[in-house]
C-alpha cells in the first residue's frame, strides 16, 4: 500500500566555494543559488521530500522556485529559514532560531549572535547585502576590520593591523568588483586616514596621526 511505501532516500551533493570563488547553481526543483566565496551548500540531486530542505554555511543568495505545496527551509548552523514568497529579497520568510520563530518581511534583516545566542530583526537597505551578487560591494559606515575581513574571502590576500585606531576607520564605499585589489586599495589609501604598506605578501595597515 502507498503508506508502506519506503521512503526513498536523498542524494546529496555539497558544494564549496575558497576565496575568490563564486557559483551560480540551479537546483532540480529550478530554484537558482549563487553561492559567494568561502560558502559551503549542501542539496539533494533530487528533491523527494515533502519539504525541500538545503544546508549553508557562508553567504548565498537564492532564488526560490514557487512551489506551496513543498515548503523550501534553509538551514544554517543556527538557523531554519522557511521561505514563504519566492525569494530571500521579494518574498517572506519564517526563521526559527533558538525555539523562536520570526517572521521577516522584504527589507527586513535577521541578526543570530552566536555568542549571546541574541536574535534581532531590523529594518535594513536590501542592496547592501545583496550587491555582491550583482558584481559590486557596497559599506555605508563599516569599520574598516570589517571591510578587510570580507574582501579577503574575494582577493585571497593576508593583512594585518598595526594598531586598533585603524581597525575602526569607517568605510562608505561603492566598488566595483575588480580583477583585483588595487584598485580597492588606492581608494582607501585616498582617504588619507591610513597607511597600507605590503611586506613579504602582507598588508600592514596603520593608523595615519
Amino acid at each position: 500500500t502507498p503508506a508502506n511505501k519506503p521512503k526513498v532516500k536523498e542524494i546529496k551533493n555539497t558544494l564549496r566555494t575558497l576565496h575568490g570563488m563564486e557559483c551560480h547553481i540551479v537546483l532540480s526543483d529550478g530554484t537558482k543559488v549563487h553561492l559567494n566565496a568561502e560558502s559551503q551548500l549542501t542539496y539533494p540531486i533530487c528533491f523527494s521530500d515533502k519539504e525541500r530542505i538545503v544546508q549553508v554555511e557562508g553567504e548565498a543568495y537564492f532564488d526560490v522556485a514557487p512551489d506551496k505545496a513543498h515548503p523550501f527551509i534553509v538551514q544554517t548552523p543556527h538557523t531554519s529559514i522557511r521561505v514563504t514568497g519566492t525569494t530571500l529579497v521579494s518574498g517572506a520568510i519564517e526563521i526559527s532560531s533558538e525555539n523562536k520563530d520570526y517572521e521577516l518581511i522584504p527589507n527586513q534583516h535577521f541578526v543570530y549572535d552566536k555568542n549571546s545566542r541574541k536574535s534581532t530583526v531590523s529594518n535594513v537597505n536590501t542592496e547592501l547585502y545583496t550587491s555582491w551578487e550583482s558584481g559590486s560591494f557596497i559599506f555605508i559606515n563599516v569599520p574598516l576590520q570589517n571591510v578587510m575581513s570580507y574582501l579577503s574571502k574575494w582577493y585571497g590576500f593576508k593583512y594585518t593591523f598595526e594598531d586598533d585606531a585603524a581597525r575602526q576607520v569607517q568605510i562608505g564605499a561603492y566598488l566595483n568588483r575588480y580583477a583585483n585589489m588595487n584598485p580597492i586599495i588606492n581608494m582607501i589609501m585616498e582617504l588619507n586616514m591610513v597607511d597600507i604598506k605590503q611586506r613579504e605578501g602582507i598588508l600592514h595597515i596603520s593608523y595615519k596621526q
